[in-house]
């Protein structure tokens, strides 16, 4: 058994999970998630800010306390879309290098999807005909299962992205809405995917998980496949628009604070996704991509 640590640096938050692993099997020893914003204005100055930076360091130093305090044997660290789009990613990367020893390695967004599936198919049994939906940052990835072969659909669309360039500020006008509906409809594309299980991971979805279940805190094994309706969505959703950023966080304790500038354009994808692809429910995974880049290697 060995104790073996994953970062996810990505666009909106950067995670860290401890496990051991024995067999194939993992036990989560420590998880957490800090919202680092890492992507802010990165559409419209193709750069990772010097502010994300100073966001991003200081959670990495508490993160490596934390792997030092677990003895932890090997870490493996991945950089997503954030990493992909910026100009300056390398100067990012030889920064961490020399500040904690830490490698970033960039992956693409099949990569991600391939993680993601790993990681959600060692927490759900004998999964099949599914479709895996991560919505990051700046990113949102679509995994299907297709005659035993995973397609993986990687389109730059995200909570920031969606929150800089559409949702500005809260409440949503019908005017944003109405545009956002449309850059949305651009982008995906109608499929057969109807008949599928849809299976929602990392922080949107745990995000409205916990929203569902009027959570008061937190609490990530509650909300781990629970199933919530295209309608509970919708009502969700329509109430969100309609709230300031401090309302949200005043009547959705559970949530993080720093998440309430883009829940509503994460449930905006969410809600139109459940409608663009027919899909009256979805389920929640708290298992994703970190879960998937541990397995990978064990």
């Amino acid at each position: 058994m060995v104790e073996i640590g994953a970062l996810d640096c990505g666009s909106n938050s950067t995670r860290l999970l401890i496990s051991t692993v024995e067999n194939g099997t993992l036990e989560n020893l420590y998880k957490e998630h800090q919202v680092t914003r890492l992507s802010d204005s990165i559409d419209k100055t193709g750069r990772i800010s010097d502010d994300s930076k100073k966001r991003f360091f200081k959670v990495l130093r508490k993160y490596m306390r934390k792997i030092e305090e677990y003895e932890v044997q090997e870490v493996f660290c991945i950089g997503t879309a954030v990493f992909r789009n910026s100009k300056n990613s390398d100067e990012v990367i030889d920064e961490v290098k020399k500040r904690f020893n830490l490698d970033i390695k960039i992956i693409s967004g099949e990569e991600e999807g391939l993680l993601t599936s790993l990681g959600v198919q060692s927490s759900f049994k004998n999964l099949q005909n599914y479709l895996i939906v991560d919505i990051g940052g700046q990113s949102t990835e679509l995994i299907t299962d297709i005659e035993n072969k995973l397609d993986i659909q990687s389109e730059d669309i995200g909570v920031v992205s969606m929150s800089e360039n559409y949702f500005t500020e809260n409440p949503i006008s019908i005017d944003k809405e109405r545009n956002a509906t449309n850059y949305f409809n651009d982008i995906f594309h109608d499929k057969d995917y109807g008949h599928r299980q849809l299976i929602g991971v990392s922080g949107t979805f745990t995000s409205l998980g916990s929203i569902y279940l009027n959570q008061k805190k937190y609490d990530e094994n509650e909300i781990d496949k629970v199933i919530i309706s295209y309608d509970s969505v919708k009502n969700i959703y329509e109430d969100l628009k309609t709230l300031s950023v401090p309302k949200i966080i005043s009547e959705y304790p559970s949530l993080d604070p720093k998440r309430a500038v883009t829940i509503t354009s994460g449930l905006f994808l969410v809600i139109n996704l459940l409608k663009k692809y027919k899909i009256t429910q979805l389920k929640v995974s708290k298992s994703d991509i970190l879960e998937g880049l541990i397995l990978k290697y064990f």
